[in-house]
């Protein structure tokens, strides 16, 4: 009598499935873990805006910028939203709205230096 002999078919089709439920059990959980941190960080969002509507602050850690400094990725920002319609809209109104974020770029770094915050380089001569 061979070793297949003394396994059970059913058995081994029935920890097939076993395996694929842990699998997508696990997937569950990584799910909730991202939902769980996605709404933690609307939260943050929120807070952070409040903080600015409040007393006009912005705070470094709000936009993880790598240089520390909330200037650079307001700008970064400003400038990709008009960039994105630059290139996704070539009609009349995409030309509109182009001008309209490029206007609200320069409207910000205005504010940013009338609030004593510097227009990094890169940014600063463009708009």
């Amino acid at each position: 009598m061979s070793t297949t002999d003394r396994i059970d078919g059913t058995a081994v089709v029935t920890a097939f499935y076993e395996d694929r439920i842990t699998e997508a059990e696990k997937e569950v959980e990584a799910a909730r873990a991202a939902l769980a941190a996605a709404e933690a960080k609307v939260e943050q969002r929120q807070g952070e805006r409040d903080a600015f509507v409040r007393d006009g602050s912005l705070h470094p850690a709000t936009y993880n910028s790598d240089t520390g400094r909330p200037e650079w990725e307001l700008c970064l920002w400003a400038q990709t939203r008009s960039a994105r319609v630059s290139f996704k809209d070539l009609t009349p109104a995409g030309d509109a709205t182009f001008r309209r974020l490029r206007d609200e770029e320069k409207a910000l770094h205005q504010w940013l230096r009338e609030h004593g915050r510097t227009v990094p380089a890169p940014f600063g001569e463009k708009a």
